[in-house]
């Protein structure tokens, strides 16, 4: 009897094992990822569409329209850039992300932005607004399939992304300035003292000493 109690006690502590709870658990979680992203290509056409769709209504009605019209990528560079880097970018997040592609995939899509008159949040909604869109397309099914646990899972690699979305936009943005700055620096009045304001303000207090000194003669 003893050994029959202690039989069973051994093998309800083996279940018990955090180790063999955590590799059941692991292969559990691979599984709910893989069913995850079949769902995840067998929408990618529409998704990155309607994520592309987002990204262009972020501009002015008529920059938004002209981007969506204007098909010709010498016509429309911006257009073109958006078309071409969204495409890996998603890819990057559905499959094995190679570092390398994904820097220059994010740098393609937000370099743009730090050059136009975009706040950081304004500049880089566009990486959330997929949150959106996919959950549009797939909550439905991924509630279906019980896979939410797995999809917020997901999701923290969309924040994870969007984070190194924020660091090439600085990079970019700090370029800008940079360039700027430099440009204003050699600008040959700047040197001068032309048309500093400082030097301004000293010319034209000179000015009014000058016509002061001369009424004070007469």
């Amino acid at each position: 009897m003893g050994n029959i109690f202690d039989s069973k006690l051994k093998k309800f502590l083996d279940n018990l094992n955090p180790l063999d709870f955590q590799e059941k658990h692991k292969l559990e979680w691979k599984a709910e990822d893989k069913r995850l992203v079949d769902l995840l290509e067998q929408k990618r056409e529409r998704i990155v569409k309607t994520w592309i769709k987002a990204i262009r209504h972020s501009y002015p009605p008529e920059t938004a329209e002209f981007l969506k019209s204007q098909r010709n990528r010498f016509a429309n560079p911006i257009g073109a850039s958006i078309e071409g880097s969204v495409w890996s970018v998603f890819d990057q997040l559905i499959g094995e992300p190679d570092p390398e592609v994904t820097k220059n995939a994010l740098d393609q899509l937000i370099r743009v932005r730090a050059v136009q008159d975009f706040t950081p949040a304004g500049a880089l909604h566009i990486m959330f607004a997929l949150k959106d869109v996919i959950r549009m397309e797939l909550m439905d099914d991924i509630l279906e399939q019980q896979l939410f646990k797995r999809y917020l899972v997901f999701e923290s690699k969309i924040d994870q992304l969007a984070l190194l979305a924020f660091d090439v936009f600085m990079e970019c943005r700090e370029k800008v300035w940079e360039i700027k700055r430099n440009d204003l620096l050699q600008r040959p009045y700047i040197l001068q003292g032309g048309m500093c304001p400082s030097y301004m303000l000293r010319r034209g207090k000179q000015h009014l000493e000058k016509l002061e000194k001369g009424k004070t003669q007469h």
